[in-house]
């Protein structure tokens, strides 16, 4: 484990925007966890916040008066991953494109959606990631977290329906006190057939990312869910009910809020060096100096005009630390 003191975020965070950390500590594995944990306590910190490659967060520009747990060294990243009884066992710090790459080397298939996905096993876990139609919880059959509500870090095994999945949500999302160590994965057997068609899966959503995603700035992803609840959708087809086949064609029966976003006006929509992006306007991108409040008053806006053109207001998935 390595600790750093007086941490600058925007080295690590990958909209470049955050301010800095008071200790930031580096684990490789689950043995660094337990210690990062151990100094926590020994050191009375209050704010505890687990990181993964730091691709879905925005940090705001306050001083965040805790400790940061990076999963995963920065400057030799580890990745651990074995079958172990039929399952494909992780560690959380590991990337999830290389699982997908290590299981298409076993002919196991099941991620082949994920291709292209920025982030780590555990924060993939942790909010229930989820592209093109797939999602994490289909393929994972138990995690190990580390629970620190008591004096004592405690490991615990959580299968797939303890982990209460939810859309871009889990049990470890909503429980502050506990970080995933280990993910156990029950993937497919396939023939060659249809490794070969799972490979094309997987490369052509990776190209779909470096075509409609502005990955030449720094961003955080999606800043905002898709309108999945049923009477939501509802509202926004009696409002643009010429959206009703791309919603059963083309969104897996949700609405998709970059279009939502694009047909309200937001696009290329700007405050200081935030922006909605051309390229996909779901996403703020980080022009050069954007600050977190630039992009949470652009967010800020977008919730209102929908609440103003809907009846409601969509919810942010990008995760906001304060």
């Amino acid at each position: 484990m390595k600790i750093q003191k007086d941490f600058v975020l925007t080295n690590v965070l990958w909209y470049k925007i955050g301010g800095t950390a008071k200790y930031f500590l580096e684990c490789k594995n689950a043995e660094d966890v337990k210690d990062a944990l151990g100094f926590v306590r020994s050191e009375k910190i209050e704010r505890i916040f687990i990181l993964g490659l730091g691709s879905n967060l925005i940090f705001t520009d306050d001083y965040f008066d805790g400790a940061v747990i990076k999963l995963g060294s920065l400057d030799n990243f580890q990745n651990d991953i074995k079958i172990t009884n039929g399952l494909v066992e992780v560690w959380a710090g590991t990337v999830l494109d290389d699982v997908i790459r290590f299981c298409f080397e076993k002919n196991l298939i099941g991620l082949e959606w994920a291709g292209g996905l920025p982030g780590t096993v555990g924060a993939g876990v942790r909010g229930n990631v989820g592209a093109f139609g797939g999602e994490i919880k289909d393929s994972i059959e138990s995690v190990e977290v580390l629970d620190f509500l008591g004096t004592e870090p405690v490991l615990k095994t959580l299968t797939n329906k303890d982990l209460q999945f939810a859309y871009r949500d889990s049990l470890v999302k909503q429980n502050k006190k506990m970080v995933v160590v280990t993910a156990r994965f029950r993937m497919s057997k396939s023939i060659d057939k249809e490794i070969e068609e799972a490979k094309k899966i997987y490369e052509r959503n990776k190209q779909y990312r470096k075509d409609k995603h502005p990955l030449n700035y720094p961003n955080c992803g999606s800043v905002f869910k898709n309108i999945k609840k049923k009477e939501e959708v509802e509202k926004v087809l009696s409002v643009w009910p010429d959206v009703e086949d791309l919603v059963k064609t083309k969104w897996y029966g949700k609405v998709s809020m970059g279009y939502i976003i694009h047909k309200l006006g937001f696009e290329e929509f700007r405050i200081g060096d935030a922006e909605v992006s051309e390229k996909h306007n779901n996403f703020i991108i980080n022009l050069g100096q954007a600050r977190s409040a630039d992009v949470l008053e652009i967010a800020e806006k977008i919730k209102k005009k929908v609440n103003q053109t809907f009846g409601f207001y969509p919810e942010i998935e990008v995760e906001i630390v304060a």
